[in-house]
């Protein structure tokens, strides 16, 4: 009897790559340990109620945060004794793999910094906590006040409601209504939406979500299906999805995922593929970014 082997290297299930990079403010970070990104507020005027008066100086309110890239990597030797012995060359889908892996570790880049601490003032040394930047929504829909977090432990499944009242939140805070817009829930939040109605029905809604098996647009917002949204640090029993505008998301990126494929004089001469990535985000307008808590299970 003889044994045959397959030539090819199958990629098991992954996510391949970055799904939010490209619903996000992409910056360039050059020659720079920070990045500072300005921000003017909103203007203020007043009635003329004298002739010839005074002209009145009203400070516009002018405010940065800061963006700090950190630095990821990943390696593999590959053994030459065992490369003699194998009928693929596996360097390249390696280094593919660490690309996917990289791809993967810039949304958690993204997830981590839209729902976490940001730092702002002159040189970024004041930290301003997500509770007092942007709002939440309760496992019922309700929105939480500013200084305060979404209540775990009452979650239910997404609802129209809750998709109607993150988009008033929108509206109420005078987002721009042409900037677009997106939501990252998990994969069983599209699977509830598939059973609402009016997602599903030409006579509500123009996208088919039935034919396709998945919500790509609703209700003003573009739908982004993750396994990698975090859990509610105060009960595990919620996940923290988010919405925001595209600008108020900012990705900074000192180099791009770079892979190298070189020899190892200090490993007997053995190939090593090596990748790396220089990256960081932030959260640049609360007012654009929001969370909503959604059942787990």
């Amino acid at each position: 009897f003889t044994e045959q082997y397959s030539a090819l290297l199958y990629m098991l299930s992954q996510q391949k790559g970055s799904k939010l990079r490209s619903f996000v403010r992409n910056e360039t970070v050059n020659n720079a340990r920070n990045a500072y990104f300005e921000r003017l507020g909103v203007a203020t005027a007043q009635e003329i109620t004298t002739r010839h008066g005074d002209t009145p100086l009203n400070e516009i309110p002018h405010s940065r945060r800061r963006l700090t890239p950190a630095d990821y990597n990943t390696a593999t030797l590959l053994d030459n004794a065992d490369q003699l012995k194998m009928l693929i060359d596996p360097k390249s889908p390696y280094a593919n793999a660490q690309a996917m892996e990289l791809g993967r570790t810039i949304d958690d880049i993204i997830i981590t910094n839209a729902l976490g601490d940001v730092s702002t003032g002159q040189s970024g040394g004041t930290t301003v906590a997500f509770k007092d930047d942007s709002r939440s929504m309760n496992g019922d829909g309700t929105i939480t006040a500013l200084g305060t977090l979404a209540s775990a432990g009452t979650e239910t499944d997404i609802t129209l409601a809750k998709i109607l009242a993150m988009m008033n939140l929108f509206n109420e805070e005078d987002v721009d209504v042409d900037i677009p817009k997106y939501w990252c829930v998990s994969p069983r939040e599209i699977q509830i939406m598939l059973a609402i109605t009016e997602v599903n029905s030409a006579d509500f809604n123009t996208v088919k979500a039935l034919t396709t098996g998945k919500v790509e647009s609703y209700m003003g917002f573009t739908w982004i299906w993750s396994t990698r949204l975090p859990l509610d640090a105060a009960s595990e029993t919620a996940t923290r999805t988010s919405a925001w505008a595209e600008d108020g998301i900012i990705l900074g990126t000192a180099e791009n995922i770079t892979s190298r494929i070189t020899e190892r004089d200090d490993k007997n001469y053995s190939v090593q593929v090596y990748s790396e990535l220089s990256a960081g985000a932030i959260r640049l307008e609360g007012d654009k970014v929001h969370e909503a808590l959604m059942d787990l299970a």
